[in-house]
C-alpha cells in the first residue's frame, strides 16, 4: 500500500464554507503527534525488547533467513517510553506490551547455552517494569515458552508477585505442534496456570507445520481452550502469523464454524488484526491478494465484528499513524465497521485506569 496523496479543498461561496477533504498523514516515522481517522482506543499488540532480548533476536533472525525474519523488523532494544510515544503521535490512549521471553527458548539459538529460565524472568520484568513507569498507558503480558520446564514456574512466580496483567504465547517460535499429544497436554497445562491467576491469554496460535489450520483449531479447542476456565483468549493474527493465505483463511473459518455453532461456549474467544492483512504493511512485502481480503472479511462478519481488535505488532520505530491509515485502505471495510473496531477493546483492558500516582504524568493520553 503507498502513502496516499495529502488533499485539500475549500470552496469560499459569500460568507465562508469550508469543506475538507480526508488527510491522510505521508510520515513513516510520525515525528509530530497527528491523529489518524478512527484512531484504536487501544493497540492490542505491541513489543518493546531488553538489550539481551533484541541481542539474542538478531541471532535468530540472521539463522532464520530475510523471508521468516523480514529486515523490516526492527532488532533494536526499546523502551516503554518509546512505545507511548508512537501511541501518542496516533492518538491512541493504551497499548498492550506482549513479552518475548519466550525467545530464548527458540530451536534457533538453542546452541548458544542460554540460562532460558533466568532470561525468561529477566524479559518478562523488564517489559513489566517498562509498563508500569508508563501511568496505566501500558498493559504487560509477561510470556513462556509452554515446552519448557520452567513454564509453570513462572506463571505462578508473576501470579504471586503481581504486576503482570496476562500471558504471551507464540506457539511458532516454541516449534509447537498440535500433532503431538505430549506437547498439547503442556499447553493444557499452561493454560491452566493461567487461569488460576486469571491471566487472560494472547497466543500466536499458528505452527510450523506446513498444513496448519482448522485442524489444528479443532484440537486447540477440545484438548487446550477449556483449560482457560473462561479467561479471555485473544487469538494473535487473526488465528495465523500476520497476512492472509490458506493457514489464515482456514484456521479462522474453523472458528467462525465453533463460534456458529456454540457461541455460549466460545464466548471467551476474540481475535487481533495485527498485521493483518498484509504482514509487513509499510512495506509490501507480503501484501494480501483482493481474493484473500475479501475471504477475510467474510469471516470477520460472520464471527462478528466486536470480536475482533485492532493491534500494530509494534516494535521501534513503527509509525501507527501509517500503520493503521494503510491498515484501514486495505481492508475498506464501511466507515462505521471500522470505527466499531476501532472502538473495540479487550476485556481485560476495558475496566483498567491510569494510577492516580501518576496523575502528574504529560503524555498526551490520545488526545
Amino acid at each position: 500500500m503507498g502513502i496516499r496523496s495529502v488533499k485539500s479543498a475549500a470552496v469560499v461561496l459569500g460568507a465562508v464554507f469550508a469543506a475538507i477533504l480526508m488527510v491522510v498523514p505521508p510520515a513513516f516515522a510520525d515525528a509530530a503527534p497527528v491523529a489518524t481517522p478512527a484512531a484504536p482506543l487501544v493497540d492490542h499488540h505491541m513489543h518493546i525488547f531488553s538489550p539481551e532480548s533484541a541481542r539474542v533476536l538478531k541471532i535468530s533472525c540472521a539463522r532464520l533467513g530475510p523471508v521468516r525474519c523480514p529486515p523490516e523488523i526492527s532488532t533494536s532494544s526499546s523502551t516503554g517510553q518509546e512505545a507511548v510515544e508512537a501511541l501518542d503521535a496516533a492518538g491512541i490512549k493504551q497499548g498492550v506490551l506482549l513479552s518475548t521471553g519466550y525467545f530464548f527458548g527458540s530451536p534457533e539459538v538453542a546452541d548458544l547455552g542460554l540460562d532460558i529460565p533466568a532470561e525468561t524472568r529477566a524479559e518478562n520484568t523488564f517489559v513489566v517494569s517498562e509498563a508500569k513507569a508508563q501511568c496505566g498507558r501500558l498493559v504487560a503480558f509477561i510470556s513462556v515458552d509452554p515446552l519448557r520446564p520452567n513454564a509453570l514456574d513462572e506463571i505462578n512466580y508473576w501470579g504471586r508477585r503481581g504486576g503482570a496483567a496476562g500471558l504471551k504465547l507464540h506457539l511458532g517460535n516454541s516449534a509447537f505442534d498440535f500433532r503431538s499429544p505430549d506437547q498439547v497436554k503442556k499447553l493444557a497445562a499452561v493454560f491452566r496456570a493461567a487461569a488460576r491467576w486469571r491471566f487472560p491469554i494472547v497466543v500466536h496460535l499458528q505452527t510450523r507445520t506446513k498444513d496448519f489450520g482448522a485442524k489444528d483449531v479443532a484440537i486447540f479447542l477440545k484438548d487446550v481452550a477449556p483449560y482457560a476456565r473462561g479467561a479471555p483468549i485473544q487469538i494473535a493474527h487473526a488465528a495465523a502469523g500476520g497476512g492472509i493465505g490458506p493457514d489464515t483463511l482456514s484456521a479462522l473459518g474453523a472458528f467462525a464454524d465453533a463460534i456458529n455453532h456454540d457461541p455460549a461456549a466460545t464466548k471467551n474467544l476474540f481475535f487481533d488484526l495485527a498485521m493483518v492483512p498484509d504482514e509487513m504493511s509499510n512495506t509490501q512485502k507480503l501484501a494480501a491478494t483482493p481474493a484473500n481480503i475479501a475471504a477475510l472479511k467474510v469471516l470477520i462478519y460472520r464471527i462478528g465484528l466486536k470480536r475482533f481488535v485492532l493491534g500494530s505488532d509494534w516494535t521501534y520505530p513503527l509509525g501507527l499513524v501509517r500503520y493503521y491509515a494503510d491498515e484501514r485502505e486495505a481492508l475498506k471495510l464501511p466507515d462505521a465497521d471500522w470505527a466499531i473496531l476501532a472502538s473495540n477493546v479487550a476485556p481485560y483492558i476495558a475496566a483498567r485506569q491510569a494510577a492516580p500516582s501518576c496523575s502528574t504524568h504529560t503524555a498526551s493520553i490520545g488526545k
